[in-house]
């Protein structure tokens, strides 16, 4: 039987109840005012195939849309344009919570979630027993599910997610919590199912887990498909969109993902303001111990990269960090088009390092002892 799953031209609208205003705008009339119903795209132009062996990276910014398109290729949500074409047995690893009823046993949730998995009856029987053993749980088969603990309820759920081999698997989140004896038995079935399927679309913050297992790469921006194919292809573009993003999606998409951009280092030691102009000092070494190349400049709308700066020689840095030469130090000067606060400056200014746009750091932090001066 030949295994694929097709997306074809797909985009999904989500409704949005909104509350309508009153005449005040607020306030107990606007709650008096019922809702209105609007409608948001969160997916366009999805189109992609995969085939037999096809491990596909889904990869994109906290909002980009991964689950949802998951949500669209296991049925979840039908697209509100186009279809997606299935050949062969799905299986989502996405909420593994999904189905349970708090008041009904742990035999009978193992029939509640696999059936809202989609399996049958019949399957759930035969693998019903080794559910409960790997789950660690055959004792408590006639417990009430609410008397579980969570970490209980994590095996359950991980064990029925994972009962069955797919053809084509869907996966949300590579496993991470439990106890330590737990994960590594979950790891291990966790790879037997992804290598034994035929096809797996995994959506991950994890890049180095993507690059290790995936052989093609989806990118995600803001609902739309930028890329599919070459996984290497796909994360060159992923890190420029996450260069280009805020402070804060940066932030978040490397606190998920700490060598998204490898291991730059550096911190903010002066800052001078004088009317609308803003000179900052301090250091950055990059990556493998290099010299850093780009600078990104962000402070109350003022978004600028800089790629000519002073290089300063600080021999410092260069015993902290081990080296014999370099030159790791920068000053730089900006212009702002208004007059700019020096309060909160340290706070407000975020100063980013790399070796070029689409590896930029996280921004750099103000150095114990800082100096803040306003003229």
């Amino acid at each position: 039987m030949t295994v694929f799953l097709r997306a074809h031209d797909i985009s999904l609208d989500l409704p949005l109840d909104l509350q309508r205003a009153g005449a005040d705008g607020a306030g107990f009339k606007s709650a008096l005012g019922g809702s209105v119903r609007r409608y948001a795209r969160v997916l366009s132009q999805i189109d992609f195939a995969a085939h037999e062996g096809d491990r596909i990276a889904v990869m994109g910014l906290n909002g980009a849309g991964k689950t949802t398109l998951l949500r669209v290729l296991n049925g979840a949500f039908p697209p509100s344009r186009g279809s997606v074409e299935r050949h062969g047995s799905v299986q989502s690893l996405l909420n593994s919570m999904l189905g349970f009823s708090e008041y009904a046993s742990v035999a009978e949730n193992i029939l509640l979630r696999g059936t809202a998995m989609g399996l049958r009856r019949r399957q759930l029987e035969a693998v019903a027993s080794d559910i409960l053993e790997f789950a660690g749980l055959r004792d408590r088969a006639s417990y009430r599910l609410h008397t579980l603990s969570a970490g209980q309820r994590t095996r359950l759920g991980f064990a029925i997610s994972t009962a069955v081999q797919p053809d084509i698997l869907l996966m949300d989140e590579w496993i991470g919590t439990g106890d330590a004896a737990f994960i590594e038995r979950a790891r291990d079935r966790m790879l037997g199912r992804f290598h034994n399927s035929r096809i797996v679309v995994l959506a991950s913050h994890g890049t180095d887990l993507q690059k290790r297992l995936c052989n093609k790469a989806l990118v995600l921006d803001q609902g739309r498909m930028r890329h599919f194919g070459d996984i290497d292809q796909g994360m060159a573009i992923y890190r420029e969109i996450v260069a280009g993003a805020s402070a804060e999606l940066r932030a978040q998409a490397v606190a998920q993902d700490p060598l998204l951009f490898g291991d730059t280092r550096g911190l903010i030691e002066r800052i001078s303001v004088r009317g609308r102009t803003v000179e900052v000092e301090g250091w950055a070494i990059g990556e493998h111990g290099r010299e850093v190349e780009v600078l990104r400049v962000e402070l109350d709308g003022l978004s600028q990269v800089l790629e000519r700066f002073d290089r300063v020689g600080r021999d410092d840095v260069l015993r902290a960090m081990g080296k014999r030469a370099g030159r790791f130090g920068f000053r730089f000067t900006v212009d702002h088009e208004h007059a700019i606060d020096a309060g909160g400056i340290a706070a407000r200014l975020r100063v980013s390092a790399g070796r070029n746009v689409g590896q930029l750091s996280l921004p750099l932090g103000m150095a114990p002892g800082g100096v803040v001066e306003a003229a």
